[in-house]
Formats: structure tokens, C-alpha cells, sequence
């Protein structure tokens, strides 16, 4: 029952995050701030909070949600066009896994809500712009 609770929490909290980033997008805010800072803000709080009021592992929503996303990117989600993306799949699992265990050890150590959310947050962000540095630098043609 435990397992499936935290299962619905999970794919409840990617639903609404890719809502709101659908909605964002066709608002006008573009990519690069959905990616650096809406985005990870919104599935944080998604995350973190839905856990939180449902009393669900933290790091089992998380860990979910990472893998709801990686089937988005394997199913070749829009707007990627090409083949399934593997290693975008994998960062994502490995990414969201992540962050819920950094979430869940702040709560752990703190007992707050708002610190467990700061440090999924902080580590979301931090590793977007990883991805994206890299991301500019591989690509990048002389």
C-alpha cells in the first residue's frame, strides 16, 4: 500500500508539472527560464510538498516523478524530434533520485519542510545549469 501510495504521489506531482510548465511555455516564458529556474521551483514544491501532505517517502516521489520523466523522454516527447532519448532518461531518474535524497536527509536532519524544499531546490538547480553548460559545450561549433 506504501508502494503504491508513493506511486500516485509521484506520477500526480509529473502530471501537474508538465501542466504548469505546458501552460508556462504557452505563456510566453521561454525555455531557458522554465529549465533554470520556473521548472525546478514548480516540481520541487510538486514534489516536496505533495510528499509532505500525503506522508509519503520523500524520496520515493521524487524517484518516481524522475522516472515518469524519463519515459516522457524515451517515448520521444515533444519537442524532441529523433529517436528516444537515453542518457536524458537516465540523467533524470539519477537527477530526481537525487535530489529526493538530499530532500529527505534535510528533512530528516531538520524537521522542516521549508529547508528540505530549499536543498531539493538548490541541488535542482545547480544541476540544470550543469546540464545545460554541457550541454552548450558539447554542441558548440567552430
Amino acid at each position: 500500500m506504501i508502494f503504491l501510495k508513493t506511486l500516485l504521489v509521484g506520477l500526480m506531482a509529473a502530471l501537474v508539472a508538465w501542466a504548469v510548465n505546458y501552460v508556462l511555455l504557452g505563456l510566453g516564458f521561454n525555455n531557458r527560464a522554465i529549465l533554470t529556474l520556473l521548472g525546478p521551483l514548480g516540481e520541487e514544491i510538486l514534489k516536496t510538498g505533495l510528499a509532505l501532505l500525503t506522508g509519503t517517502s520523500l524520496a520515493g516521489v521524487h524517484s518516481v516523478f524522475g522516472l515518469a520523466e524519463a519515459a516522457w523522454e524515451l517515448a520521444g516527447a515533444p519537442p524532441a524530434k529523433g529517436p528516444p532519448k537515453l542518457k536524458p532518461a537516465l540523467a533524470a531518474v539519477a537527477g530526481h533520485s537525487f535530489f529526493g535524497l538530499l530532500a529527505s536527509l534535510a528533512y530528516a536532519r531538520s524537521g522542516r519542510a521549508d529547508v528540505a524544499l530549499a536543498t531539493g531546490f538548490l541541488a535542482h538547480l545547480a544541476w540544470n545549469q550543469v546540464i545545460l553548460t554541457l550541454h552548450s559545450f558539447l554542441n558548440y561549433k567552430t
